[in-house]
């Protein structure tokens, strides 16, 4: 008998639109059941990850309450996983044990049902899991059949469960086929039988597991999987079949003994892999992929979920800051606070492939939201406001950063790349204001895309990709800029004007010390701006106030070091998130003393200069990709106050710049 199991996977990111989910709802979630109540010969299992769980439970109890009686039907299997959708590999083992035990409370509450397998996020696999997931109660999972690949097996033994272990922990692992894969829901229903076909007479177990939205939310997919009856007619034909073919829970498939022992290296699903490596080797890995044979493509390998970390210095940023709440949140002994820590974990923010990921500001700023809910929620501080100061090297480039974090605010540093002020939290909105992307090279800015079909998707593409700007400096707050005399705003925008000065990707020395109003953090280089073809030295000392209400101040000195007079242009940049466009009007501005940008989301800010400067205001805009096509996010604004001066040798230029949250 041959045993097919339908793996449906749901998720929406936290921080997603609560529009968003409910169109995914409407058009995928909610039809695929309903189908599935007319067939009562299929069954299937499903993972919802606990977002959507806690959505549905706001919005619609009644389609869980469908969902339990499919389950006691024993037509449904719901399987567990992190609650939140983490990439487990990627936890400390606390949060780990934590995410899951929360998944398999909340199953056996909700469903009646004690889910012994387990969806694993984005089926990021590393060895060391199986001892883990073993530990944790868990008795099966699902890895894509490239896994296997990975570790020489041979695609025609992949009809059934295997077992790995670690440490002496046994774990059995289900290959995910990826034939099934492509072909549901896209091929015909008796294409998808026929390939079935090739396994009648055998004790076979095939496993079709995917992203519940291709059934219904990804473009096209509504009208060809409802509107045209794709899976009535799928299901129809899997009933009509059942003398040899048989639809199955994993549960289901249990009963016998494994296929044997099986040892996976680290690895994910294909597509993920090679997203995961640098832009050029991406490119050409997908190449190959496409142009090779098939029996070829096995032998192809990507990059791993932990590089998109070095790819992204942002989501880095994003890892090591949830990574910081976890150790507080474990050293307080309480749990207070985890349920905000595990939703900073969840995996959407962290990554890019086809989908925005680490592009989508809401989806980063939920992750910033989160950890802060997380550290807020433990035991408040006694004694007198006071900032506590830490120097560790934050993003293992072996370079320590600054970490100052206060009541209402935390400031981190970067002395060792320009001296830059990257993450600035301001607590009582639950903001972080650094928390930009710059704009990155990607494999699919370059060529045709291939599988993209339609002339006018292509053409709107391809005036999206005219706009493309890569930066070559990392965007944040305090970097020091010595500009050429023809930069103009949009050179700069563009970053193609002239960079004389070292100092915005330079090292700076730092030191910090007590301020009745704060914290003083003291930056300063001596280094050279290049006139005239020599390099003429200057010094910059930036001393930035903190204050306990949240609000900064950056007094700058410039010095003018060497023998001999020099004219220079000089713009420290502020690289700030808003969560439109419209909240900081892009253009110039001279003369400027205050101004205000509000935004009635995450609050805005203020800016006041010590004296009349020049303000150019530009949007910080990256082109990605998404299922529709490339697309243009907006991610913040750079700012850029500057000023004309001619120094005299000995010289020095004094200015200041307040910085306060509306």
């Amino acid at each position: 008998m041959v045993k097919l199991v339908l793996a449906i996977h749901n998720h929406q990111p936290v921080g997603n639109f609560d529009s968003v989910l409910e169109e995914a709802y409407r058009l995928a979630y909610a039809p695929f059941f309903e189908v599935l109540e007319r067939h009562p010969g299929v069954r299937v299992a499903a993972h919802f990850s606990g977002i959507l769980y806690d959505w549905l439970e706001r919005e619609h109890p009644d389609y869980l309450d469908r969902l339990a009686a499919l389950v006691k039907a024993g037509r449904l299997e719901i399987l567990s996983g992190g609650y939140y959708e983490p990439i487990l590999a990627l936890l400390p083992e606390e949060d780990r044990r934590g995410q899951v035990n929360m998944m398999r409370d909340y199953v056996r509450r909700r469903f009646g049902a004690d889910p012994a397998g387990l969806w694993l996020a984005e089926r990021v696999w590393e060895p060391e899991l199986a001892g883990s997931l073993a530990g944790l109660g868990v008795g099966y999972t699902a890895l894509d059949d490239i896994h296997f690949f990975s570790a020489g097996f041979d695609e025609a033994a992949l009809t059934g469960r295997y077992t790995t272990e670690y440490a002496g922990r046994h774990l059995d692992v289900f290959p995910i086929n990826h034939r099934l894969r492509y072909l549901m829901p896209y091929a015909e229903p008796h294409k998808v039988i026929e390939y079935l076909k090739g396994f009648e007479g055998q004790d076979a177990v095939l496993v079709m597991a995917d992203d519940g939205e291709k059934f219904g939310m990804w473009p096209g997919t509504h009208g060809h999987v409802y509107g045209k009856g794709w899976l009535d007619r799928m299901f129809t034909l899997l009933e009509e079949n059942s003398s040899w073919l048989q639809t199955a829970r994993f549960s289901d498939c249990l009963s016998g003994p494994s296929k044997g022992l099986a040892y996976l290296p680290t690895t994910s699903y294909h597509e993920l892999a090679q997203w995961a490596l640098p832009p050029a080797k991406s490119r050409r890995l997908s190449g190959l992929w496409e142009d090779s044979p098939e029996d070829f493509r096995q032998f192809l390998r990507g990059g791993y979920f932990r590089n998109f970390f070095s790819k992204y210095p942002e989501a880095n940023r994003l890892y090591r800051r949830m990574l910081r709440a976890s150790r507080k949140v474990a050293a307080s002994g309480t749990s207070h606070g985890r349920a905000a820590l595990y939703k900073a974990q969840c995996n959407c923010g962290y990554w890019h492939g086809v989908f925005g990921g680490v592009y989508l500001p809401h989806i980063r700023m939920a992750v910033y939201k989160n950890a802060l809910e997380a550290e807020a929620a433990l035991p408040a501080r006694s004694g007198t406001p006071r900032f506590e100061v830490a120097r560790e090297d934050w993003d293992a480039d072996g370079r320590p950063e600054l970490l100052a974090e206060g009541e209402n605010a935390n400031f981190y540093f970067s002395p060792a790349k320009g001296g830059g002020l990257w993450e600035w939290d301001y607590k009582p909105r639950g903001v972080n204001f650094g928390s930009v992307v710059w704009r990155h090279p990607e494999a699919y800015h370059e060529g045709e895309a291939r599988g993209i079909s339609g002339e006018a998707r292509r053409a709107a593409e391809e005036a999206l990709k005219r706009d493309l700007v890569y930066d070559w400096h990392p965007r944040m707050c305090l970097l020091d800029h010595f500009l050429r005399g023809d930069t103009t705003p949009g050179s700069f925008e563009r970053s193609t004007y002239g960079e004389l000065g070292d100092f915005v990707l330079g090292e700076y020395a730092a030191s910090h010390a007590e301020d009745p109003e704060g914290l003083r953090v003291r930056l300063s280089r001596d280094g050279h701006a290049w006139t005239d073809g020599a390099g003429h030295p200057f010094r910059v000392e930036k001393d930035v106030l903190l204050r306990h209400d949240g609000s900064w101040r950056a007094s700058y000195r410039v010095t003018n070091t060497g023998r001999s007079a020099s004219d220079l242009w000089f713009g420290p940049e502020l690289a700030l998130a808003f969560s439109e466009k419209k909240h900081c009007p892009p253009g110039e501005r001279l003369g400027v003393e205050e101004v205000s940008f509000p935004d009635p989301v995450y609050g805005g800010v203020a800016l006041r200069f010590s004296e009349p400067l020049d303000l150019w205001v530009m949007p910080l805009e990256t082109i990605s990709r998404s299922e529709a096509g490339a697309e243009k996010t907006y991610q913040g604004s750079v700012l850029l106050p500057n000023l004309k001066r001619r120094l005299e040798a000995g010289a020095a230029l004094e200015f200041s710049v307040e910085v306060r949250p509306l």
